[in-house]
């Protein structure tokens, strides 16, 4: 059994850094293929990101952005049309942002047991992953949208990839999995 199952539970339930502070994150980073410093990189235009829209938008409260390598990624619901397209223009200006996924919906669309199932899926999954001996599970990021799983991360081999696709698609009601994962390069 992989060692950082212990954690599970901290991992599953998004507490895992209040309950251990800051070395539990920095623990799970420094596994993680893109490390310490592509963890920390994101986490800070993750942070940026954040400052600027919430500055520059009147509601920007229902909108979630996860970062990886760059990549940006917005779900969640926007208040209006208006501010959904503005959360766009305004974050290609952000330096280091790579490439923006748009991904939101517009108020009204969802409600709380459609955020409370896409919870569930996501929890469902990462458990899963952690659970499976032949994936490498720190090396993902996992965010569930309108029954759609979006999974940035590395995989060490191309296998690795099928496996944690194929235990997305098993999760039940998923309408769409969207793979972002790099498989990584051998080395020479």
């Amino acid at each position: 059994m992989k060692k950082y199952l212990l954690c599970l539970p901290l991992i599953l339930s998004g507490c895992g850094a209040a309950v251990v502070g800051g070395i539990g994150s920095v623990g799970f980073s420094a596994v993680e293929e893109r490390g310490i410093g592509g963890v920390a990189s994101d986490q800070a235009l993750r942070m940026q990101l954040n400052f600027e829209l919430s500055n520059e938008l009147p509601d920007f409260s229902g909108i979630e952005i996860t970062v990886y390598k760059g990549r940006v990624l917005f779900t969640g619901v926007a208040a209006s049309e208006q501010i959904k397209k503005d959360t766009v223009r305004l974050s290609k200006n952000v330096p280091g942002v790579k490439e923006i996924i748009d991904r939101m919906n517009v108020k009204g669309e969802d409600g709380f047991s459609e955020y409370a199932r896409d919870g569930w899926m996501t929890t469902k999954l990462k458990a899963a992953l952690y659970a499976d001996e032949d994936i490498f599970a720190p090396n993902y990021v996992i965010t569930t949208f309108d029954k759609v799983i979006y999974i940035f991360g590395t995989a060490q081999t191309k296998e690795e990839m099928k496996r944690v696709m194929d235990h997305a698609y098993d999760l039940k009601g998923v309408k769409k999995v969207v793979n972002f994962i790099e498989v990584r390069q051998p080395t020479q």
